[in-house]
């Protein structure tokens, strides 16, 4: 099987806002691990933009750099879309912040990808997994970040860190290391299915939870009975839900959705009582935009 490795730098964290600067990707294939092919572009955003001090410290791409050297995302399209033809997708931290960032940047430049028929594996969500309940030799929680991922498997850091091909080089590592480690079967999760560009939904056992908020890792029936008003706000008033959380979310509250034509598998299922995690310890496989500089 041939993965597509990808990962992004940008100007900020804001997912539906902000513009990629650097897109990297690396083509490979999961029964040998040998390299296929690459691309590496630097963009240049067709808008005016501006790049924060703070966020060129950990990237270091000026403004003039890209001015110098950057390429237009329409420029690169076709080849994007050919060389990703009829792959999955391997990220770290993808799935909260690099493919929703590149959806967003793809539409404000009129293009289009079909995120929904590709799996998107996450080794950032595999090592949570994995790392659950584990400490350091300090009785610390490990952290997960990519570059403290690699340490443990290798026993060294990685060279390059936030260059975005520097940084799929050692995601496809760290995956290598994890398939080696626990199977192919425990990499297979229905987490990686993609379900909102938002980042407000994922889905487990069929159902669809929260994946961030007050409520994350609520189920939506669970909501129904610990604060439906909640879920009306994240469909009425929440300023960053897409239509795809909106289609939904919609049936459970009784209305129709907004998308007509929704599938199957995003009809609400039958009635069923979820177990509550109020009371309990909350997950920390969930990423909040505080999580997100660390990667």
């Amino acid at each position: 099987m041939n993965l597509v490795a990808f990962d992004t730098e940008t100007t900020g964290l804001d997912v539906q806002k902000e513009h990629i600067i650097q897109l990297s990707l690396i083509k490979f294939d999961t029964d040998t691990w040998e390299i296929i092919g690459l691309r590496d572009w630097y963009i240049l955003p067709d808008v005016p933009f501006t790049i924060p001090a703070e966020a060129e410290a950990v990237h270091h791409i000026s403004k003039a750099f890209l001015l110098e050297h950057g390429v237009s995302l329409k420029s690169i399209y076709n080849d994007f879309i050919a060389f990703t033809a009829g792959c999955d997708f391997l990220t770290y931290n993808g799935n909260g912040y690099d493919a929703p960032i590149l959806h967003y940047n793809l539409v404000r430049a009129g293009l289009d990808f079909d995120f929904n028929n590709r799996t998107w594996y996450d080794a950032l969500l595999l090592e949570r997994i994995h790392s659950e309940g584990q400490t350091d030799e300090n009785g610390e929680r490990l952290h997960n970040n990519l570059t403290a991922a690699y340490t443990r498997y290798y026993g060294h850091p990685f060279e390059g860190a936030h260059n975005s091909l520097d940084d799929v080089r050692a995601t496809i590592e760290v995956f290598k290391a994890q398939v080696a480690a626990h199977g192919w079967a425990w990499a297979q999760r229905e987490e990686f299915n993609f379900i909102c560009y938002d980042r407000w939904l994922t889905k487990k056992g069929g159902y669809y939870y929260l994946n961030q908020g007050a409520h994350k890792n609520e189920s939506i029936e669970s909501m129904l009975r610990i604060d439906k008003s909640y879920l009306t706000w994240i469909v009425d008033k929440c300023q960053w839900t897409d239509d795809q959380t909106r289609a939904i979310i919609e049936p459970y509250l009784g209305r129709h959705p907004t998308d007509q034509g929704q599938s199957q598998c995003q009809r609400r299922p039958k009635a069923k009582t979820l177990p509550s995690s109020r009371g309990k310890k909350r997950s920390k496989g969930t990423i909040s935009d505080a999580d997100l500089s660390l990667f």
